[in-house]
């Protein structure tokens, strides 16, 4: 249980550009004395991203960018550090990811395909009803896929066909 604010500090995020200017967003962060564990502790605001220089919308637009261009290409176009773009580029994926949700299809589709020479191959899984894939592994061996790794990869284990 906290009462009050310990102290405050002024700021900046970036957020979404307006024309050719880049806009920062200048707030107020309080960090609160909590009672019940001692710990000083620094409130948490809706409208940052996990990367707290950036609001969310900012880097939902950067993950967007990214979805057409490279990455060097969209740090470029932002001025941000190529590491940044990776960061929010990594949320955005997880926030669609999540959008999503766990597959649980009614229909798979399975094929395997070469990689390169020398019995390496890749099984790609699909769901046919949503049109989307699943997962991919890689195999360096010609063992037939048994059932109980058909029956991880359903449930969405990525190592069900003791991929590295």
């Amino acid at each position: 249980m906290q009462s009050g604010w310990y102290d405050r500090k002024r700021r900046q995020a970036r957020d979404l550009s307006c024309g050719d200017t880049r806009v920062y967003i200048e707030f107020e962060v309080r960090r609160t004395h909590c009672r019940d564990c001692g710990k000083v502790k620094r409130e948490r605001l809706a409208f940052l991203s996990d990367n707290p220089f950036y609001t969310k919308r900012f880097g939902f637009v950067v993950g967007r960018r990214c979805r057409a261009a490279s990455v060097r290409d969209v740090a470029r176009e932002f001025h941000l550090d190529w590491h940044t773009v990776k960061e929010l580029d990594k949320q955005y994926m997880q926030a669609q990811l999540d959008r999503a949700g766990k597959p649980a299809p009614k229909v798979i589709g399975i094929d395997e395909i070469s990689i390169r020479k020398g019995h390496t191959y890749r099984i790609v899984v699909s769901d046919l009803v949503r049109g989307r894939p699943i997962c991919s592994a890689d195999r360096t061996d010609r063992r037939p896929v048994c059932s109980n790794s058909l029956k991880r990869l359903a449930r969405g284990s990525p190592r069900a066909f003791g991929s590295r």
